[in-house]
């Protein structure tokens, strides 16, 4: 597996917990590398987690076209359980770390002290989700705003008729918002 990819993401975990070097090499030993081009489905099994190294995905109501969430670079995520209508849709070509649920449980029942931090990942997973039920609250300028300051750099590689959806805001008016 490529080295800096990985070391980007065992960095990311040592934020939250210390990691012998023996517990690093048993869970990239279940890690596996996914990538998946442009405009493409990402396809997993459910209640797979990833690692977004790099792009973007969002998700995507394949129905009505409403985008729910954004997922960015450095993001952990879960594969829905409730497929419903929503698909994890890439904006630009994607690289992703995936560990199957089963792998995870295992690793979780063997080295307890990764329970804590894997809680810490899945209430900040929730929290995301959660911010865009917040940011409806807000006015359009503001929501746009906030928005903004959320995504940073990030902002500038998303479509203004993505991010104008996932606001629900026309595109049109969404673009004339000023800052």
């Amino acid at each position: 597996m490529d080295r800096e990819p990985t070391a980007k993401l065992i960095n990311k975990i040592v934020q939250h917990v210390s990691l012998l070097p023996e517990i690093q090499q048993q869970l990239l030993s279940h890690v596996f590398v996914k990538r998946i081009q442009k405009d493409h489905y990402l396809s997993l099994q459910e209640r797979d987690h990833f690692y977004l190294y790099s792009g973007i995905l969002k998700k995507e109501n394949q129905e009505n076209g409403d985008i729910a969430h954004f997922i960015l670079e450095g993001d952990f995520g879960v594969f829905p359980s409730d497929y419903g209508h929503y698909s994890l849709v890439s904006i630009e070509p994607c690289v992703l770390f995936v560990i199957r649920a089963g792998d995870i449980d295992n690793l979780l029942s063997r080295h307890k002290q990764l329970i804590s931090p894997y809680r810490e990942l899945l209430f900040d997973w929730a929290r995301k989700r959660q911010q865009r039920i917040e940011l409806m609250l807000l006015p359009a300028a503001e929501r746009k705003a906030v928005l903004l300051e959320r995504l940073g750099k990030s902002y500038n590689r998303i479509q203004n008729k993505d991010l104008a959806n996932y606001l629900h805001m026309n595109v049109s008016y969404f673009s004339q918002l000023q800052l």
